[in-house]
């Protein structure tokens, strides 16, 4: 009966330090989040492997994970076999919601009707947005156009390899964390925001 109780009582205090860790680990991801983020949880998972592009260099691969969001961008970080962080992830192409950045080399309008040419990147200790230029891609192009032709993350969808999970959303929302560093970005047409 002794050996019963010594047994029940090491297997609670074993699920107690499971759920314990498990109860850290969710407040973990929540606290990378900063307010006015999206909550990943809301998108569904679909399998990275259509995602992954590996380029054969001497004797080791480079390895990325590519997509196009269908609003005329390109996005991309890198996918190495073993996770180390961060994995730095960046987008290019016409990017929502950047009134009130600068363009580089000064100025912060572009012409009515046209589109900003941005990228997202990291730099450094953060995440940064940029205005490079503007026009020659127009609002509903194509993926496959200047900034596309790379597999397509669908509105409501996330991918998710090691530390970063990126999802798509209505209003040309495109979010991207990476949890090993808690920074990210949410590009949206009310406002981007890089952190």
């Amino acid at each position: 009966m002794r050996v019963v109780v010594k047994l029940v009582a090491r297997l609670l205090a074993a699920v107690s330090v499971s759920v314990g860790i498990s109860c850290t680990a969710v407040a973990h991801h929540a606290a990378a989040q900063p307010p006015g983020f999206p909550n990943l949880d809301s998108f569904t998972a679909v399998p990275v492997d259509t995602f992954l592009l590996v380029y054969p260099k001497g004797s080791s691969d480079i390895r990325t994970i590519t997509f196009s969001p269908p609003y005329n961008m390109q996005c991309s970080f890198p996918a190495p076999a073993q996770p180390g962080p961060p994995q730095p992830i960046s987008c290019t192409g016409d990017m929502p919601g950047m009134d009130n950045v600068p363009f580089n080399g000064g100025g912060s309008t572009a012409p009515p009707g046209t589109c900003v040419l941005g990228a997202v990147h990291w730099a450094g200790s953060a995440y940064r947005l940029q205005r490079e230029g503007y026009g020659g891609c127009e609002s509903g192009r194509d993926p496959g156009s200047q900034f596309g032709g790379h597999p397509v993350l669908q509105p409501g969808k996330k991918i998710t390899y090691q530390n970063v999970t990126c999802a798509v959303g209505d209003d040309r929302l495109v979010a991207c964390l990476d949890t090993s560093s808690r920074h990210g970005f949410v590009l949206k047409s009310s406002g981007s925001q890089a952190f």
